[in-house]
């Protein structure tokens, strides 16, 4: 049986963003294959709650991949076997975020500095699902090759089912070239499936890294918040097909906010959806005045207004 689909197309876990309203967003143009939860804390998880949880929260889960992000074998495992019941398609372990509040704990990318620990946390979370498990990795501390073979081989041989790659180092963070060659250099040398993550800015980018690395998917972050039509105009261009236009960006803005609404309460909803914002904003020329304009609101019924306000005259 298939594990993922050909080509597969995923959206990245982001903090603040990769919560069940902007999933809904991009859902609603199509393509996307699977989407990343963001980064749940394997500390909190086996006592939080979808009714008070402001992670927990979702319509579905089927296309949903929960990220645990922790380095304590048991916790993990706790953690695993709580969130298998929420029936996601699978469960990812962060191994790539680079953050020094997150890697100060000895999580994130500073498990791939332990490669027994990293083992013992992949064969707890492997015990407790059997439902598909990927991990989300770096290059790791340095660019030397056999030592990401050596960790990527030792996740394979603990069960995991697919690897993602940021193709950057820990040091890199979010900035740097993304290096695509060891994209390529764990695909051949892997029997799982290898995705590939870094600079995918467009829809002829995400072709280019199928063609360039032979990834058997291709994980979109920041651009996915910038413009949510991506992947399906990434599944037009592997299709052969031209890309259709972009939506009307108001509208785009107006949906996100509406299930914000329905997803969050109000201050919740205000502040993810400010956060969000910056990234959708980037598509007007004058998007950094809306930006500015939205910040002085502090009700939904307030950045409805802001946000229609300023296209009506945008457009006049």
């Amino acid at each position: 049986m298939q594990l993922l689909p050909d080509h597969a197309l995923l959206m990245a876990p982001m903090v603040d963003l990769s919560h069940g309203a902007y999933r809904n967003l991009v859902r609603s143009f199509s393509g996307c294959d699977l989407f990343y939860s963001e980064m749940l804390n394997a500390r909190i998880v086996p006592t939080e709650k979808p009714q008070t949880s402001l992670y927990l929260r979702w319509k579905r889960t089927d296309d949903l991949i929960f990220q645990l992000l922790g380095n304590d074998p048991e916790r993990m495992h706790l953690s695993a076997l709580k969130l298998d019941g929420y029936a996601p398609f699978g469960i990812d372990i962060n191994m790539g975020c680079w953050l020094k509040k997150v890697t100060t704990h000895g999580w994130g990318v500073k498990l791939m500095e332990d490669l027994n620990l990293a083992s013992r946390v992949v064969t707890s979370v492997r015990s407790a699902t059997q439902r598909p498990l990927s991990v989300k990795m770096r290059i790791g501390y340095s660019l030397d090759r056999e030592v990401l073979l050596d960790f990527a081989s030792m996740l394979e041989d603990a069960g995991v089912d697919f690897i993602v790659l940021h193709a950057r180092t820990a040091q890199d963070g979010l900035s740097r070239r993304a290096r695509w060659e060891y994209i390529a250099f764990l695909k051949e040398r892997l029997r799982i499936p290898v995705i590939g993550n870094g600079d995918i800015r467009s829809a002829d980018d995400a072709c280019r890294m199928f063609r360039i690395t032979g990834c058997d998917g291709v994980m979109v972050g920041r651009q996915a918040l910038i413009q949510p039509w991506i992947f399906r105009d990434i599944k037009l261009k592997l299709a052969g097909m031209d890309t259709k236009e972009s939506p009307a960006l108001n509208a785009v803005i107006l949906s996100l906010l509406c299930n914000l609404e329905e997803s969050f309460p109000e201050d919740v909803a205000c502040k993810r959806f400010k956060t969000a914002l910056f990234w959708l904003a980037q598509n007007h020329q004058f998007g950094h005045h809306l930006t500015k304009l939205a910040g002085r609101c502090h009700t939904v019924e307030g950045l409805k207004g802001c946000i229609m306000e300023f296209f009506a005259v945008s457009q006049s």
